[in-house]
């Protein structure tokens, strides 16, 4: 699989979250002001050699989903339960999808990292590993 196949699966896949209002495949500004939203963008590969007729090729991304935590009305408390329910649903549309519906041969159990930085609101940040495995043939 190339590596736009193994990114367009993850935005498919992030798409179908009931829990996120955006997904973009770049890193993006919130353009349209809808939080929470999440950016795919690479983040590494690794390969080894398995066998004298295969690699295994790692393809490795960062989902990083944004919360704004100063929204009139909204607070802290809130931004915090809404980045709590992205993450429960993360996880689970990635551990149950080991294969990313057949698109690789192995994807890791995602691990992720919460952070808040300051852009141009205080805003929540998760930042999501997920690392996907094929077995290609060695040419």
């Amino acid at each position: 699989m190339s590596v736009s196949a193994v990114r367009n699966k993850i935005v498919e896949k992030l798409n179908a979250m009931s829990s996120l209002n955006a997904v973009y495949d770049y890193p993006a500004s919130n353009e349209q002001g809808k939080y929470p939203y999440a950016t795919v963008t690479l983040r590494r590969s690794d390969a080894e050699i398995r066998s004298t007729a295969h690699n295994l090729r790692t393809h490795s991304f960062w989902v990083r989903v944004y919360q704004e935590m100063s929204k009139v009305g909204q607070g802290v408390e809130s931004a915090e339960r809404i980045v709590v329910n992205v993450i429960d649903e993360l996880e689970k549309a990635f551990d149950m999808d080991t294969t990313l519906s057949g698109t690789v041969h192995w994807c890791e159990p995602v691990s992720w990292n919460g952070s808040y930085r300051n852009r141009e609101h205080d805003t929540r940040i998760l930042e999501v590993q997920i690392d996907a495995k094929e077995l290609v043939t060695a040419r």
